[in-house]
């Protein structure tokens, strides 16, 4: 069940890495779990409650509440450093008035929003991280008196990996929260339909499907799309111009994979790189020697495991050091991204390897430079000490933060119509920095980047990304 679970994560975070929503079905979502039925009802809990939640530590951490206008979204520059602008006063102890219930979900003193996230099911704990992403700002938002009076609570939803489930908790809980914030589910295009019914009811979370982000009321920190940014194709081919004319991957027979993978070979294309090698690998598959010996003597210098998982990466890593083989440049996703990889892949065989990521180190690198990867860490070990970070809890926090901040600017008489109306208004969003600048009402995906290289057995920036984020290039929409 680990190797399933680490192949299904690794598969999503190459789309988000890809920044492609992909229509697949159960049966292909299965496949990448290698498991079967799901199992297990809805559970419902509350949690983000004043006093209540997984800690009972309130104490307020250092950081700024609010929201970030993201400089350097225009990617004029090499670089980009993002800084954040606090609420004013809509945070803090609130005195005036502020309506009371004003709105479903809404009372005087408290918001109820509703996550809706694969928590069970074939693979326990897939995507909790959201949850507890969302829970982790909410209670850090709420040690500082909330927004305007209110204290923010989350019902966690989980859709038990069900299409039908997450469909119908989605239009269960409609009429019963002001909004819906942070979920994450291969299921969201479930859901997207009980939202194309209603479509006044605020969703802010990262969808992963083309239904659910598409869909007028879904706002996104960071907007998927099919294609990819040129700026990290266009660095690593100005590192080594002598190595994309023979260039080899091998990808995830899974469909989110193949259909993220289309847009990143495309883009990649497009910019003069070259494929002599392009083969697809089975999630269980575990021995990559004869892959490794046809490059070779296909002559691949530039190795791309964009679509892979982490442990198959660490593998691949593995047996080409055996066979004596090291590619000029190997181009690694976010999935490479991940404490386990240097313990699997050995440092020795990772080294020199290259990753391209649309957020901020977010394990713990940046946490010094990085305001916001401080705040993050912080909040989460202080909300579920057990919570290890990834990429979903960084898009329920900053799903949260998104929230908070349209919250804020809709003024203190909460309504769903003025929250959309402030929504409507994020053009430019980074989250103070965690995430790659990107623009949640025009669905425009971030195409700012940072380089990390594996050096010495760690994840390091590389020189020339050593703060904030590159802007070169721009993002490439590719027909699926």
């Amino acid at each position: 069940m680990r190797r399933s679970r680490v192949v299904v994560l690794g598969i999503v975070l190459a789309l988000a890495t890809a920044a492609c929503g992909s229509r697949t079905t159960r049966a292909q979502k299965l496949e990448a779990l290698g498991s079967g039925r799901n199992g297990g009802g809805g559970n419902e809990q509350l949690a983000g409650a004043e006093g209540g939640g997984a800690s009972s530590d309130t104490g307020a951490a250092a950081g700024v509440s609010g929201g970030s206008t993201g400089s350097g979204a225009a990617g004029t520059g090499t670089n980009s450093k993002s800084g954040g602008s606090s609420g004013g006063g809509s945070t803090g102890r609130f005195s005036g008035d502020n309506g009371g219930a004003t709105d479903v979900g809404v009372t005087a003193n408290s918001i109820t929003v509703s996550n809706v996230s694969i928590q069970t099911g074939p693979v326990p704990g897939l995507f909790t991280g959201a949850l507890y992403g969302t829970d982790a700002y909410f209670q850090y938002i709420n040690s500082q008196g909330g927004v305007y009076g209110r204290q923010l609570k989350v019902l966690s939803r989980d859709d038990t990996f069900d299409c039908g489930q997450n469909k119908s908790i989605t239009e269960s809980d409609i009429p019963k929260v002001f909004a819906f914030v942070g979920g994450f589910s291969l299921y969201d295009n479930c859901g997207a339909q009980a939202f194309a019914a209603h479509p006044d009811v605020p969703d802010i979370h990262n969808a992963l499907s083309v239904d659910a982000a598409h869909e007028p009321n879904n706002y996104s920190p960071q907007p998927l799309r099919t294609g990819a940014p040129t700026g990290p194709f266009q660095y690593f081919k100005t590192q080594k111009p002598d190595a994309i004319d023979k260039v080899g991957s091998l990808v995830g027979d899974v469909q989110a994979a193949k259909d993220a993978w289309v847009g990143i070979k495309g883009t990649m294309q497009s910019l003069g790189y070259t494929f002599v090698y392009d083969e697809l690998y089975s999630p269980t598959q575990t021995d990559f020697t004869s892959d490794i010996v046809r490059m070779r003597s296909a002559g691949v210098k530039t190795l791309v495991l964009v679509s892979a998982d982490v442990k198959g990466i660490a593998r691949i890593a593995q047996q080409a050091k055996q066979q004596n083989w090291k590619p000029e440049l190997t181009i690694l996703g976010a999935s490479a991204y991940d404490p386990q990889l240097i313990p699997l892949g050995t440092a020795d065989a990772l080294e020199g390897m290259h990753i391209y990521l649309p957020t901020a180190m977010y394990l713990g690198e940046d946490r010094g430079a990085n305001q916001e990867v401080n705040l993050f860490l912080t909040w989460l070990k202080k909300t579920h000490p057990s919570a290890n970070p990834d990429l979903f809890t960084v898009y329920g926090w900053t799903s949260a933060r998104l929230f908070v901040q349209a919250l804020q600017q809709a003024g203190p008489q909460a309504k769903r119509a003025t929250l959309m109306g402030a929504l409507r208004n994020v053009h430019q969003f980074d989250a103070n920095g965690i995430l790659a600048p990107a623009d949640p009402a025009g669905k425009g995906a971030a195409f700012c980047y940072v380089i990390v290289d594996i050096h010495g057995g760690k994840f390091v920036r590389a020189s020339d990304s050593a703060s904030g984020y590159r802007c070169d290039g721009n993002y490439n929409l590719v027909k699926p």
